[in-house]
């Protein structure tokens, strides 16, 4: 029996409401999915910093400078005298960092870690001491140590410093330089040295270039980098077996002089302007699920609005229940991706996600109208959606554009089907 205009009207619009309330219902599982994703995406952080802790964590790699103490110069910090050192800086600067990957295994994480060897060659010019020592006060020459910062010592597994081709005792040591000292002979007089380093580490590599001419090339089996700090290389070439990059500076581009007076270990404890590395994963699961939890919300609507529309083109009726069922599936999905995406990857996590709630989803439809067409549009639609939520997911400059496009698709299409609504005009009544 066909209910008066009056009364479908009022269907429709509970109907309507019912969805809405639905939509705005999903939203709380969907916060709880978001929260399951942050609590996971902690337990890799916590996997990262366990292999880092044994490993080495991100290597900074700065110098070799020599810093010789000035007698004068004494400032007090918390009650203790420290002592100021002239940093002088290399004539010429070259260094190379190859990097080799491996990768460590905590529980279901694998994180990648690092082995470089670093050699460094390069020059220091011979000082004016007299006008040095009339700049900036007396020098204790018989002091000066040449310094080879490294950001985390516990990485380091070998290390030979030649000064004039004569090898230096390196030890370890804080002032006035993190990492690696050694007490050259008559540092005044100038001196080419050559620094072979072998360091492990994790994240990040870099190198700070301190030579008034400097260049650092770094190469790695590592084929996905994401190269930061003060520039962008110079060159570079990135291939499957992994990356080359090579980083030219001058004392102009450097950003201080060559040669710095600082506090205790403050030359090196500054923010030196570096260039470098960061281990950059191409498929962070993790963002990709958290971002298509943000979309969640609008998936559901979408869905949820689309089988309205079908009800109200076709005549056809689900219950109430059906809806809040199905919408539950909806959830389910995003939880189901962030399950399987730990362990077979995002993509085949998508695959095998959206392929079983559509297939559950559409049985469900299937025993609700007991018609195999309205069925098969209901997988259509659905299969659709899924498909464009991972257009989404996989853009990054036309995100925006495709969702904007999808959202007048739902508009147009909810216009279509509601566009009869209003009760039609009497005969007798005058148009307006």
């Amino acid at each position: 029996m066909k209910l008066p205009f009056d009364a479908q009207s009022f269907v429709v619009t509970f109907r309507c409401m019912v969805v809405c309330f639905l939509v705005l219902a999903l939203a709380v599982p969907l916060s709880v999915v978001s929260c399951v994703a942050d609590e996971r995406k902690a337990y890799r952080d916590t996997a990262v910093a366990k292999v880092a802790s044994s490993f080495g964590r991100s290597q900074r790699l700065a110098g070799p400078v020599l810093a010789i103490p000035l007698v004068a110069r004494r400032e007090s910090r918390n009650g203790n005298m420290l002592e100021q050192h002239l940093f002088v800086m290399p004539e010429r600067l070259d260094m190379r960092v190859d990097t080799r990957h491996e990768m460590r295994r905590v529980g279901i994480f694998e994180i990648p870690a690092l082995t470089a060897q670093v050699t460094a060659n390069g020059k220091f010019a011979a000082l004016d001491v007299a006008a040095l020592e009339a700049q900036h006060g007396a020098l204790r020459l018989d002091r000066a140590l040449i310094g080879f910062g490294v950001s985390d010592p516990r990485g380091i597994l070998d290390a030979q410093l030649l000064w004039n081709d004569i090898e230096l005792r390196l030890g370890a040591g804080a002032a006035p330089v993190g990492g690696l000292l050694a007490t050259p002979e008559n540092p005044a007089a100038g001196a080419a040295f050559s620094l072979s380093l072998a360091v492990r580490g994790t994240e990040r590599f870099s190198a700070v270039p301190v030579g008034d001419r400097s260049v650092v090339a770094m190469q790695s089996t590592w084929p996905h980098p994401s190269y930061d700090g003060r520039s962008s290389p110079e060159t570079y070439q990135i291939t499957a077996a992994g990356f080359t990059a090579s980083w030219r500076s001058t004392e102009l581009s450097r950003g201080y002089s060559a040669m710095v007076v600082a506090q205790g270990d403050g030359f090196f404890n500054n923010e030196l302007m570096d260039v470098g590395f960061s281990v950059f994963e191409p498929v962070n699961l993790y963002v990709l699920v958290a971002r298509s939890v943000k979309y969640g919300v609008l998936f559901v609507a979408l869905t949820l609005i689309s089988v309205l529309c079908l009800e109200l083109s076709t005549g056809r009726r689900f219950h109430i229940v059906q809806y809040g069922v199905a919408g539950i599936g909806l959830v389910l999905f995003f939880l189901v991706l962030l399950a399987l995406s730990e362990h077979v990857g995002f993509a085949w996590a998508y695959l095998g996600a959206a392929t079983l709630l559509t297939g559950m989803i559409s049985a469900y439809a299937r025993a609700a109208v007991r018609e195999w067409p309205l069925t098969g549009v209901a997988t259509g639609v659905l299969a659709a959606l899924y498909g464009v939520l991972f257009l989404l997911l996989r853009m990054e400059d036309f995100a925006l554009l495709v969702g904007v496009g999808v959202l007048l698709v739902a508009l147009a299409m909810l216009m279509w089907v509601t566009r009869r609504l209003t009760p039609p005009r009497e005969p007798s009544e005058p148009a307006s």
